[in-house]
């Protein structure tokens, strides 16, 4: 997996704190303070304003996929209809990458398939076509572009140790791409339990969590306050 910063909005924290006078907040408070408020609450609009975009190689298929779900973003991708896939690269699950007998047959499946899409070809069958029998594990390659409020959203779902392992790997490096470039904004950010203060993953969440201990869970809390609550959406909705 290769991710590479290709370009990123300059002087963003300027920018979103001149906006946010704009909308209302007071044009005594600084640029920091700004970001604070409007991460620490939420007011994520104007984060908008800032964008990155990405070169992200030797990803597979099946990542891509996933990828695709965070849709507020702009993405182009390596095409199997023009580009020719003979030979083609291919990601391997670390935990099957330690089984030595099962990465062998992992192996001769992905070499069985670049046969056949070479076959294929060498028959004449257009790439678009013979690109039907290549694999989820096939490498791609995207450039992605996502503003700054995307991009919390998208770290805060891939970096929780409950993601994929392949998407979880591509967060974690574009998480420090971004925090080099604005760690004002992205140091009070990683998954949503963290971010939220409370893990919504309830429970789900794996040993291998690291804030098990320390965060409280959702449903914990909503408990506590959900029948008071009740009543007062309900008084709400009869006036």
């Amino acid at each position: 997996m290769k991710v590479e910063l290709l370009r990123v909005t300059e002087g963003g924290i300027s920018l979103v704190a001149d906006a946010s006078k704009v909308s209302g907040v007071s044009s005594t408070r600084g640029a920091e303070e700004i970001i604070a408020l409007n991460t620490d609450n939420d007011y994520s609009s104007v984060l908008e304003h800032i964008y990155f975009t990405f070169d992200i190689s030797e990803i597979s298929v099946a990542l891509s996929r996933e990828l695709l779900e965070h849709r507020i973003a702009s993405h182009t991708a390596r095409s199997t209809r023009y580009i020719e896939e003979k030979g083609f690269g291919y990601y391997i699950p670390e935990e099957l990458e330690r089984e030595g007998a099962a990465a062998a047959i992992y192996r001769d499946a992905m070499a069985s398939t670049n046969a056949a899409y070479t076959k294929l070809r060498e028959l004449g069958i257009a790439r678009e076509q013979a690109r039907y029998v290549l694999p989820l594990a096939l490498h791609t390659h995207y450039v992605v572009t996502m503003n700054v409020r995307s991009l919390i959203n998208f770290f805060m779902l891939r970096l929780c140790v409950r993601a994929a392992p392949e998407i979880r790997a591509l967060a974690m490096h574009m998480y420090k791409i971004c925090m080099d470039e604005y760690p004002l904004i992205f140091s009070s950010v990683w998954c949503r339990g963290f971010t939220l203060g409370v893990c919504p993953e309830n429970e789900v969440r794996p040993k291998e969590c690291p804030f098990k201990g320390i965060l409280p869970k959702k449903h914990e809390i909503k408990v506590k306050f959900e029948r008071h609550a009740k009543r007062i959406i309900e008084k709400e909705l009869a006036t």
